[in-house]
C-alpha cells in the first residue's frame, strides 16, 4: 500500500469530505496508470470498468455524434475524476471518449470497487453530485449560447443561416432523446414478486423530461424499502438531479450492525439526512428548489409499514376488504424547504389481500376538456376493479386513467406503483 498516494486521492474532487481514515480504505483499491499523449484511456461505446483520477497532464472529453465530427465536451486536469457516471447509471457503454491531450497519470479504480465505495461512504455521493450540478450549469450556459444564435438565425432569411438553425436544433434533439433513454433505464423493472406480494409499476412520459422517480428494492431478507417522488421542474436538470436522487436513496436506507443484529434507519432519519444533503448541495436555500418524496419500509413477514413523507401531493392509496382510502391526510415538509428539519416516521400493518398503490401528480391532474381527473375517481375506480377482479395493479389504475384521457396525451409524466398483497388462500396458509 503506496501511502505517497494519499495526499493525492484527499486532493482529488471526488473525494472531497473523506476523512483520513476513509481514505486508507480508498487506498489499496486504486491502481496507478500511465497513458501517452493521443492514446485513449476511455472509448466510447465500451462498457464502463473503471473510474478515473487524474493525478497529472490533461485530458480532452469527446463524444461522436452520427454523421459529425468528433466533438470536445470538456478538458479536465489534475484533480479531476471521470468514467463515474456510466458506473452510477449501470449504462451497458460509456457515452462518451476520454483522450490524453498530453502524457497523463491516473489512479483508476474497478467498477465493482467503485459501486461498494458508494454503499459504504455516500460522502462520495454527495461529491458527484456536486460535479453533476456544476457541470448542468455549464451546460445550461452552453444551450443559452446556442439560443442565443438561433435568435441571431431566424431574423436572417438566409438559406446557409437556415441550414445552421436546423444542425444545432438536431443536435439538440439528439441531446434530449438520449437523456430521455437513460431517465427510462433508470426506472424499475414493470414486475417483481417478492414472498407474499406482487410489484408492479407504470410509467408513461409525456413529451418533456421529467423529475417523477419511484421504485422498490430488497433491504435484506425481509424487507424491502418502496420509494416515490417528483423533482421540481421538468428539462435536463430535473432528470440529472432524479437519477442522483435515486442513487442516494438506494445507498441511504442501509443497515446498521448493533449488538450482533441488523437494524433498518427509520424512513423519518433517511428523510431527515437527504434533506440537509439537498439543501447544502443542491437547493442551497432556493424555495423553488426541492424534492417531494415517499419512503416506507415493508416487513414482508409481519406486513408492516414503516413510512414518512415531504411534500407528497398525492398520498398513497390502501385497498382493504374492497375500501379504499389514503394512508394519510398531509404530508410534512418537501425535501430542500426547512434545513434542519426532522422528519417522522409512521406506521401502518397491512392484512393479507390488501392492496398499496403510489401515483404520480400526474395521474391525479391528468385533464381532459378541462375537467381533472381527480383523487376521488381514481379512489372509486381502483376500489371497483379491486372488488371486482380481487387486486389491483399499476397496469389496472392506468386504464383508469386512459379512458378518461380518451385518447389524449399526458401533460406530465405519470408513474405508478402498486403492491399486491396475496390472500392467504393465494400464501398457501
Amino acid at each position: 500500500m503506496d501511502e505517497t498516494l494519499l495526499p493525492i486521492l484527499a486532493g482529488n474532487a471526488l473525494f472531497q469530505g473523506l476523512t483520513e481514515a476513509q481514505l486508507r480504505f480508498v487506498l489499496p483499491l486504486v491502481t496507478p496508470e500511465e497513458h501517452p499523449a493521443g492514446s485513449a484511456v476511455i472509448r466510447e461505446s465500451e462498457p464502463p470498468q473503471r473510474v478515473y483520477l487524474l493525478v497529472d497532464g490533461r485530458v480532452q472529453v469527446r463524444r461522436n455524434l452520427p454523421g459529425e465530427a468528433p466533438g470536445d465536451i470538456a478538458e479536465k486536469g489534475p484533480g479531476d475524476y471521470f468514467g463515474e457516471a456510466a458506473v452510477i447509471l449501470g449504462s451497458r457503454q460509456h457515452s462518451f471518449s476520454v483522450v490524453a491531450l498530453t502524457p497523463v497519470k491516473v489512479l483508476s479504480l474497478a467498477a465493482r470497487d467503485f459501486t461498494s465505495l458508494l454503499t459504504s461512504h455516500p460522502e462520495t455521493i454527495r461529491a458527484i453530485l456536486s460535479g453533476a450540478v456544476s457541470q448542468l450549469q455549464q451546460l445550461n450556459e452552453r444551450w443559452l449560447e446556442i439560443l442565443r444564435v438561433e435568435r441571431r438565425l431566424l431574423a436572417v432569411k438566409e438559406r446557409e443561416h437556415t441550414r445552421e438553425l436546423e444542425t444545432m436544433n438536431n443536435r439538440v434533439r439528439r441531446e434530449l432523446s438520449l437523456a430521455q433513454n437513460i431517465q427510462r433505464n433508470l426506472l424499475p423493472d414493470k414486475h417483481k414478486s417478492f414472498p407474499g406480494i406482487s410489484v408492479d409499476t407504470e410509467y408513461i412520459p409525456c413529451e418533456e423530461l421529467g423529475g417523477d422517480i419511484m421504485g422498490v428494492f430488497q433491504i435484506d431478507e425481509t424487507r424491502l424499502a418502496v420509494y416515490g417522488g417528483d423533482v421540481c421542474g421538468h428539462g435536463i436538470y430535473a432528470a440529472m438531479v432524479m437519477s442522483y436522487v435515486k442513487k442516494l436513496i438506494e445507498t441511504s436506507v442501509k443497515r446498521i450492525l448493533l449488538n450482533r443484529q441488523y437494524i433498518i434507519k427509520p424512513p423519518g432519519a433517511v428523510l431527515t439526512s437527504i434533506n440537509q444533503s439537498f439543501i447544502t448541495e443542491i437547493s442551497q436555500g432556493d424555495p423553488e428548489i426541492y424534492l417531494t418524496l415517499f419512503l416506507g419500509v415493508l416487513d414482508l413477514e409481519k406486513l408492516t409499514f414503516e413510512y414518512s413523507s415531504a411534500g407528497t401531493h398525492v398520498p398513497p392509496v390502501l385497498f382493504s376488504a374492497d375500501t379504499a382510502s389514503e394512508l394519510f391526510e398531509q404530508s410534512d415538509f418537501p425535501i430542500g424547504h426547512v434545513s434542519g428539519h426532522e422528519y417522522a416516521t409512521s406506521h401502518h400493518r397491512f392484512a393479507p389481500g390488501d392492496a398499496f398503490l403510489f401515483v404520480s401528480d400526474g395521474v391525479t391532474e391528468a385533464r381532459k376538456d378541462g375537467t381533472m381527473f381527480g383523487m376521488e375517481r381514481l379512489l372509486k375506480g381502483a376500489a371497483r376493479i379491486q372488488a371486482e377482479t380481487g387486486s389491483l395493479d399499476a397496469a389496472h389504475a392506468v386504464e383508469l386513467v386512459r379512458g378518461f384521457l380518451g385518447g389524449e396525451p399526458p401533460q406530465d409524466d405519470m408513474c405508478l406503483l402498486s403492491i399486491q398483497f396475496l390472500s392467504r388462500a393465494e400464501r398457501g396458509g
